[in-house]
């Protein structure tokens, strides 16, 4: 780990990041792709598709908590970081072709299970991942930026797998074919970048700590810092609004402005887009704080979602632009809330002398993932109820897709960017002391 002054090395930086390609290239089809598939089988409808991608959300998030406390207070041989990793990877790849490529006779069961098994395996890794920068590196500053690199990996991951289908198949080819070419992809991409950061990162010495993170101390850091819970309800609502405007994007572009046979291509430019978005609200976040940074990308992302009800049927470029806009603005999502929920587990660390930046980085994906879950199962079974419909081929209310899934999330976006408006985030340099392990 470099010292107070140094600078991580270019190869250690690229090696922490690589694996977000593969996190970000599941999340985006687990979100978009799959609910609208599995709610078009036979055996399924809308609002069961929601309900069980609700309930899988919702194991996920009680596991997270009991992960990121375990994993604190663990000392496995690889160190807490590499060992967790190495064992969810192999865990997470069996499921993911059953999963982006079911029969047409799958059934709730089916779906269930593999949900279950999957989310298991991604708590643990994404987690492990998330947590690493604080033990990598004591200064804030690079922090940022290795959350940064690691989101824009993430992001040349989603435009894979996005692009993958439409350089297979071609544009508008059936919702399954594209989803077993991700698949396909995703067992290829997963092992390559997830294997650098474990061979090329440095096993890191743990030192003792003067008492050992409690599995019960969850609810603690939350109750006890109003900073803390300002940040995680910010998280719980930005992560609703992209849920639900990920779970009914299919429908808005297929049903109501009539472009779904460009649905990927449409995808593709939200990923472009977010390429140049991270970097630039790195640089703003640097610049005048995180705070600033996240609440510039909430509103532009509300003003793209509101932007799609008043886009013409049938234009593409229409289409093409907004999606763009909304790709640019998430690139000062998640990285902006990360990075300061380390900058809390350091704070934390020097007060009470306990090791848990696991434990911090798993409340923040679990109040993510709350949101997700919420917004995944609650918009679902509103779409059947209002449309009238059992499954996703049938035609749903424009009415229901504008509120559901572009006004609501507007008013979530709005809503976290107001949750940390006086937050007072701090973009400053602190060199701190860090436990690594």
């Amino acid at each position: 780990m470099p010292g107070p002054g140094e600078r991580l090395s270019l190869v250690h930086t690229l090696s922490y990041a690589a694996p977000g390609v593969a996190i970000k290239a599941l999340t985006l089809p687990l979100i978009a792709y799959l609910p609208p598939l599995y709610a078009s089988l036979p055996g399924l409808s809308l609002a069961t598709v929601g309900i069980i991608f609700m309930l899988a959300r919702m194991w996920d998030i009680i596991t997270d908590p009991i992960a990121g406390a375990i994993m604190d207070r663990s000392r496995p041989p690889l160190g807490r970081r590499k060992f967790w990793i190495a064992l969810a990877t192999p865990a997470l790849m069996a499921t993911v072709w059953p999963l982006f490529s079911p029969p047409q006779t799958a059934d709730a069961i089916h779906l269930g299970a593999l949900l279950f098994i999957f989310y298991v395996a991604w708590t643990l890794l994404t987690i492990a991942h998330a947590a690493w920068p604080a033990d990598l590196t004591p200064d804030n500053g690079d922090r940022t930026r290795l959350i940064a690199w690691r989101e824009w990996a993430g992001v040349l991951g989603m435009v894979a797998v996005l692009a993958a289908p439409i350089l297979v198949l071609g544009g508008g080819a059936p919702l399954d074919q594209q989803l077993r070419v991700m698949g396909g992809i995703l067992l290829l991409v997963v092992p390559l970048t997830v294997l650098p950061s474990l061979v090329l990162l440095p096993r890191l010495t743990i030192e003792a700590q003067r008492s050992k993170p409690e599995l019960s101390g969850a609810w603690r850091l939350i109750r006890g810092s109003p900073a803390m819970r300002r940040l995680l309800t910010a998280d719980l609502l930005s992560g609703g609004g992209y849920a639900a405007n990920s779970a009914t994007s299919f429908f808005v572009m297929s049903q109501y402005l009539s472009v779904g046979d460009q649905y990927s291509s449409i995808m593709l430019c939200f990923m472009l887009a977010m390429i140049l978005g991270i970097p630039a609200f790195l640089k703003l976040s640097l610049w005048k704080g995180p705070q600033l940074s996240f609440g510039i990308a909430m509103i532009g992302a509300a003003a793209a979602s509101i932007g799609f009800a008043f886009a013409p049927a049938g234009n593409v470029l229409a289409a093409m632009a907004l999606n763009a806009l909304l790709g640019f603005c998430t690139g000062g999502y998640q990285f902006n809330l990360n990075t300061e929920m380390v900058r809390l587990a350091d704070n934390d660390r020097q007060q009470s002398g306990q090791d848990r930046v696991s434990l911090h980085l798993a409340l923040l994906a679990m109040t993510n993932k709350l949101g997700y879950a919420l917004a995944v199962g609650l918009v679902y079974v509103l779409l059947q109820s209002f449309s009238g419909s059992q499954g996703a081929k049938d035609a749903l209310s424009p009415l229901a897709l504008i509120g559901l899934g572009l006004a609501i999330p507007a008013a979530l976006f709005l809503g976290a960017a107001w949750t940390l408006r006086a937050q007072g985030l701090r973009s400053g340099k602190q060199q701190v002391p860090v436990n690594t392990g």
